[in-house]
């Protein structure tokens, strides 16, 4: 699923677009709500529990259906009267950015029968093995390139009072958010071999360009925006 740059990347797009938040602080709160819901990795709670990665992901995430579908409808419903906090919806946005990316971006990169096409016009076979790491590969080449091209900066860590104040929430404790941000801010500072084998820099930017679009309707349909303005 989409790199916490990549979350960041279509977050800042909605910010830019609709100047949804002003102030330094909220955009702050809104850019760690924007990479929170993934924070279950470095869950204390999750540390050495044998249970497999989606049924550790299904809380954060509002997976109800057995499948990696994230349910930001449920989300909505259950924390609506918290959405006037800009970190909640950050959490919101990572949500919709999840299943927009999924159904518009993450499967065009696979054929039929599960192998890869690559730039040079090659394939690579359906080896679940041999797909994880290369795609693993591109994406952190791709985090890097996308990082420089959006202009991405670091976040600054919580501190103990800080992550305190985050609204609580039922699906996620915040204990494991600290190393999520700095795993984010290691991305953008990589230095290695950009070169892609499988994905295109400006297929992943209009990707990023048309989910904030699709965020920005939705926040308007959840009367998180004011319907009536036009904001890109």
């Amino acid at each position: 699923m989409p790199s916490s740059i990549i979350h960041y990347s279509v977050g800042k797009l909605v910010l830019e677009k609709t100047d949804i938040f002003k102030d330094e602080h909220d955009i702050f709160l809104y850019s760690v709500g924007l990479i929170a819901p993934d924070s279950w990795r470095n869950c204390q709670r999750f540390k050495d529990s044998p249970l497999p990665k989606i049924e550790k992901r299904k809380f954060s995430h509002f997976s109800n259906d057995g499948t990696w579908s994230e349910n930001y409808d449920l989300f909505y419903k259950k924390y609506k009267d918290y959405l006037d906090n800009p970190f909640m919806v950050g959490y919101f946005v990572h949500l919709i950015t999840d299943r927009n990316w999924r159904n518009d971006m993450f499967y065009n990169c696979f054929c039929e029968d599960g192998s890869i096409k690559l730039l040079n016009g090659t394939t690579i076979n359906g080896v679940k093995g041999v797909r994880k790491q290369l795609l693993q590969s591109e994406s952190v080449k791709m985090a890097v390139l996308l990082a420089k091209k959006f202009k991405l900066q670091e976040l600054q860590t919580l501190t103990d009072e800080e992550i305190k104040s985050l609204p609580k929430m039922d699906e996620l404790e915040f204990d494991g958010l600290n190393k999520t941000i700095s795993y984010h801010n290691s991305e953008i500072n990589l230095k290695i071999d950009e070169k892609l084998e499988v994905y295109k820099l400006e297929d992943f930017v209009l990707g990023i360009d048309n989910c904030s679009n699709f965020i920005i309707e939705e926040l308007k349909k959840y009367n998180i925006l004011k319907k009536e303005v036009d904001f890109f």
